[in-house]
């Protein structure tokens, strides 16, 4: 099976009539080595996951389709799928996640039969998303059916998050650094990803990325009580802090603000304890604020869409066309409200409104863009989702004291905490089809099953001893 695919992904994307003789110098070594991994993911199919994850946090061309990466996610994919219909492993189809994502896709691909396919005008036909849209949603379910089917241990969560936790960490530095050494306007000289987490290159996603980060150190800081891991962990995030200041975000800070509360409630500290640790956040956010350049501080501190003086800035104008966007979100919506305007049609039926001033708009809000796409019915699904999510999280951290020896519950709270954190940006951002999304449905799917069986377990045992 990944001997088949192996070549069928070679021979396409290095078809020789394109590069004469490539193939013949290439495919004889990358044969074997693609048996050995192969073999190696068959055997060992966590590792296929993660190396999964890896790709799309670094290299996300498979949610456009292009790109070498698309080719190997696919071939991976197919070993991963084959493995599951080998073993028979069906039971992430109890996995509540994947059942409602399923029933994501299904609205979406009705949605797209009944009413997306309205060609867009051809000097927009880059603008039309359908395409992406549904190849988007393909994935999306894809990986959540592997992360639950092979993640199946707190050993394999833990690798997970380490592996994201790492990447937030190589991507830091350069984000820091374009922001301290670049020159130019406020836009221009927020921090914002040159290495690792390529989502990270929007400086507003880069502010949530760090949030998680804090989010899954903090309850792990509490959780394990290592002095070394408190003084690395104590360490780390203050810089995560200085970078969602230097990214200029304003839904950074917002979110920032509302952490503190959630990470104090959910952590079961002494009144001391807290006084101490507001103290210190308080340091921390002062002396990040020092480092702040003065036009990326001008812009977080701004939420007037309008100015006083003749010259407008780049904030307010960036107010200003998310006051545009919401409004032409819900002109869209009015004209369909049950079914929208079409998946993927949004941004070219944006700049065919006047009010656009024909620039094809995205709406920057991931619940006013569903409704605008696919109306009640489509963010209905979403909403059902994100309730059964939480739902989830909340019987695993009942159930966490019934199995104390997984050892998980900080994860729990972590991925609850990035929930809430996640609603609360989707207001301002189209977080719906990035990665941290999927690992946020993924861990809570996986952390349901691992307490839910462990409860059973110590259930029929106290039954038994009665």
């Amino acid at each position: 099976m990944c001997l088949i695919l192996f070549v069928t992904a070679v021979s396409i994307y290095f078809p020789s009539t394109v590069v004469p003789g490539l193939q013949k110098q290439v495919i004889p070594s990358l044969l074997i080595f693609a048996l050995l991994v192969g073999f190696l993911i068959f055997l060992r199919p966590e590792v296929g996951v993660l190396f999964m994850i890896a790709m799309v946090l670094f290299r996300p061309e498979i949610f456009h389709g292009k790109g070498i990466t698309t080719i190997i996610e696919l071939v991976l994919g197919g070993i991963l799928m084959a493995t599951i219909a080998v073993r028979k492993q069906l039971w992430f189809l109890r996995v509540h996640q994947v059942q409602i994502l399923f029933l994501i896709g299904i609205l979406i691909l009705i949605n797209w039969y009944f009413v997306g396919q309205v060609e867009a005008p051809s000097n927009l036909s880059s603008s039309d998303l359908t395409t992406r849209v549904l190849g988007r949603s393909v994935f999306q379910l894809a990986f959540l059916i592997f992360f639950v089917s092979f993640i199946r241990t707190p050993r394999h969560l833990l690798l997970a998050t380490a592996l994201f936790l790492f990447a937030v960490f190589l991507t830091i530095p350069g984000a820091i650094s374009h922001s301290a050494t670049a020159v130019g306007k406020a836009e221009q000289i927020r921090a914002a990803a040159t290495a690792g987490i390529e989502a990270a290159e929007n400086a507003n996603r880069l502010a949530f990325i760090c949030l998680m980060g804090i989010s899954l150190i903090w309850f792990a800081l509490i959780e394990y009580r290592s002095k070394l891991l408190r003084i690395v962990g104590g360490l780390a995030i203050p810089p995560l802090v200085l970078t969602i200041f230097m990214t200029g975000s304003r839904s950074g800070l917002l979110m920032l603000i509302i952490l503190g509360p959630l990470l104090l409630w959910q952590s079961n500290l002494r009144w001391g304890q807290i006084m101490v640790i507001f103290l210190l956040l308080a340091l921390i956010s002062t002396l990040s604020v020092t480092f702040v350049p003065q036009r990326v501080l001008d812009r977080i501190s701004s939420f007037s869409p309008t100015s006083e003086s003749a010259h407008v800035s780049s904030s307010t104008l960036s107010l200003q066309r998310r006051l545009l966007m919401i409004y032409l979100g819900f002109k869209l919506f009015g004209g369909n409200p049950f079914f929208g305007a079409g998946i993927g049609n949004v941004r070219w039926m944006n700049a065919l409104d006047p009010a656009s001033g024909g620039i094809p708009m995205s709406l920057h809000n991931s619940y006013l863009l569903t409704l605008a796409e696919g109306g009640i019915i489509l963010l209905g699904a979403y909403f059902l989702l994100f309730w059964k999510t939480f739902w989830d999280l909340g019987n695993a951290l009942k159930w966490s004291t019934y199995a104390p020896q997984i050892g998980l519950r900080w994860l729990i709270l972590a991925t609850r905490t990035n929930l809430i954190l996640l609603l609360t940006f989707s207001f301002f951002a189209e977080t719906w089809k990035e990665l941290y999304y999927l690992l946020i449905l993924a861990t809570t799917g996986v952390l349901y099953q691992l307490y839910q069986k462990a409860a059973e377990q110590s259930w029929i045992r106290s039954r038994s001893s009665t």
